[in-house]
């Protein structure tokens, strides 16, 4: 579990929602109008609703005193020196965001001891809020009514994620596999909560991802028993490595287990 009391837990909790959803104000003011895009040191655009949303957590979340670890700040090679902290992506999805496809995301967590133990992911255009911790199942909230998680039973045939920027020919591999034949095109973190909620039941990532990509929804699908596996290690991603990459890793929903997919 954690150090830290399940009541504490559920006022981070709280205030990660309520920074979601403040960021996600400042998001929707700019969606349609990106004005200036710049790159960022891997290639991904970066716009002034990734710096507004940002701007935003930080302010809501800095008075909690935990250190923050967003994409967007320089702060975050001090890692290493924290053994709690916020691990924030403020716009998940930038390409999505400007495609005006509405699959983008605002995704906070609170990692401790290389675990995510908190997750909220925020998809403001689709008006869908996802979150869940280690001590409280998942929970969605869509145009204000709220679905508490339940048990989905195993599919006949699977139903497979796969990325709208980033698909590829292992992808499809591993599709062929497990017999899949349903594949889901989909942005940003959606893929995680949806696989939580069983409207998806796996998504293999072949290509890399930051762990501010991944850390809040696998705490969201680790508190509904799902996982988020690292293909090289066969255990759950862990956080904190010195450059902030996942390697190859398989999301998928409860019941099914790691052993029911052929890698």
């Amino acid at each position: 579990m954690s150090s830290i009391p399940s009541v504490q837990l559920d006022d981070y909790l709280s205030s990660a929602i309520k920074a979601s959803k403040i960021a996600g104000e400042k998001i929707m003011q700019l969606y349609g109008h990106h004005g200036n895009i710049t790159t960022k040191f891997d290639g991904s655009p970066l716009t002034i609703a990734d710096l507004e949303s940002h701007g935003a957590i930080i302010q809501e979340l800095q008075p909690l005193g935990i250190p923050i670890v967003s994409e967007e700040d320089e702060a975050r090679k001090q890692v290493n020196l924290y053994t709690r902290y916020w691990l924030i992506d403020p716009l998940d999805g930038t390409k999505d965001f400007l495609a005006k496809n509405d699959e983008f995301t605002i995704n906070i967590a609170l990692v401790e001891n290389g675990r995510p133990i908190i997750g909220v992911v925020y998809a403001p255009a689709l008006n869908e809020l996802y979150y869940g911790s280690i001590y409280r199942p998942a929970i969605k909230i869509k145009n204000g009514l709220t679905e508490i998680w339940h048990l989905p039973p195993k599919r006949m045939a699977l139903k497979m994620a796969i990325s709208r920027f980033h698909d590829c020919a292992e992808s499809a591999d591993f599709a062929i596999r497990n017999q899949i034949q349903e594949r889901i095109p989909m942005g940003a973190s959606l893929k995680y909560v949806k696989i939580a909620f069983g409207e998806i039941d796996v998504y293999p990532r072949m290509v890399g991802t930051s762990e501010w990509d991944t850390a809040a929804g696998q705490a969201i699908l680790e508190s509904v028993r799902g996982g988020m596996y690292d293909m090289s290690t066969y255990r759950p991603i862990a956080y904190g490595k010195h450059n902030f990459r996942n390697g190859k890793f398989l999301a998928f929903r409860f019941p099914y287990e790691v052993t029911d997919f052929i890698w």
